[in-house]
């Protein structure tokens, strides 16, 4: 904390060591609606505060003795909230960059498969829901999905004394920008991607059926098309599913990204059969997706499913292609402005030029349920 105001790395801190705080929200509920901190409290008081009319809060009751983090879209109001809480006696504090800094705060939950050495580390973009993964086995690691700064996948591997030996994405990503090249050149990693993806970089291909040796683990490559062409899931010692898009805990992906009505009727028809390749294996596989529709709380509880559960549970995985092919066009929610624009950027592999910031900020909408 820093006078009036927090970062998001203290904030995080506090929220992993489950530290008693207070999360007041004081943005109207249509950006509350597109994305929030889980356990926070809402007022609609955006238009009030920068109005001048502070008596919007005058109903918070912020438990005593614990800190109060007032929080807006970029830290603005927020100043003025936490100024109106302290004028009343309560030790409050503002988000600096407010919900468009948060994008970037993260925690973690681990998956260990017994009987195995093989480790996994779930990590979690807070806000967006995005997951991605640290996989390791005789003190080699591979990281899927990289959406964070490299220096947080480098810092997870220095801390347990692995060596990042690979980094891959399971699909060219339109909700946020790939760190996976930046993480490939800090660390010396291999990039792998699916042969024949249509990017703008050099990488070194693999193969559907694939097997790749990660200290005594394999990762066997499943080519999954539907979601995107270039579609990949990644299979660990046949128990746990890396599925990317494709499938998640709560629906499928969305297969008309960048495609028009036909199109999109094309690539459902691939994510079926691709579904239907997955339900095959072992109902008692573990599902590790690369997103969940909503923001993530920070309980060290990992994201999963068991391929049998899911099967049972979501009504897409039993229907016809016919059906799922109608099913999956009718469900398919409003596309984000800005995905165009990440895929396309993800796709030639650079975006400096970009405030990552600005261009990421809202919730994903990568899935149908």
């Amino acid at each position: 904390m820093n006078g009036n105001t927090i970062s998001v790395k203290d904030l995080q801190k506090i929220l992993s060591s489950q530290e008693p705080v207070f999360i007041l929200d004081v943005r109207p509920q249509s950006q509350r609606d597109e994305w929030h901190i889980p356990g926070s409290t809402h007022r609609d008081a955006y238009l009030q505060l920068n109005g001048g009319d502070y008596t919007a809060l005058d109903d918070v009751m912020a438990p005593s003795h614990t800190p109060v983090v007032t929080l807006c879209a970029a830290g603005k109001t927020s100043l003025i909230a936490a100024e109106v809480l302290r004028k009343k006696g309560i030790k409050a504090y503002s988000l600096e960059g407010g919900m468009k800094a948060w994008n970037f705060a993260w925690n973690t939950a681990e998956i260990v498969l017994p009987k195995s050495d093989l480790k996994i580390i779930q990590v979690r973009r807070a806000a967006k829901g995005c997951l991605s993964y640290v996989i390791s086995s005789g003190g080699e690691a591979a990281v899927i999905d990289a959406s964070l700064d490299p220096e947080v996948y480098l810092n997870l591997a220095k801390a347990n004394d692995w060596q990042i030996r690979y980094v891959m994405d399971t699909h060219v990503h339109a909700d946020y920008l790939s760190r996976t090249r930046e993480l490939a050149a800090a660390s010396g990693a291999k990039h792998l991607f699916i042969k024949d993806a249509d990017v703008d970089y050099t990488f070194t291909p693999v193969m559907d059926g694939d097997k790749i040796n990660l200290g005594q683990t394999n990762i066997e490559i499943i080519h999954t098309p539907g979601h995107t062409q270039e579609s990949t899931s990644y299979l660990l010692d046949g128990r746990a599913l890396l599925t990317g898009d494709t499938l998640f805990t709560d629906g499928v992906g969305r297969p008309d990204l960048k495609a028009n009505r036909a199109e999109a009727m094309q690539k459902a028809g691939q994510l079926y059969n691709s579904l239907q390749r997955l339900l095959k294996l072992s109902g008692d596989t573990i599902i590790l997706p690369a997103h969940i529709s909503k923001p993530v709380s920070f309980d060290e509880k990992a994201i999963k499913g068991v391929l049998a559960d899911l099967q049972g549970s979501l009504d897409l995985l039993q229907f016809s292609k016919e059906q799922f092919v109608e099913a999956s066009l009718q469900r398919i929610p409003a596309t984000p402005s800005n995905y165009l624009t990440i895929a396309e950027l993800n796709k030639k592999g650079v975006f400096a030029a970009y405030q990552p910031s600005e261009l990421e900020a809202g919730a994903n909408r990568c899935g149908i349920a």
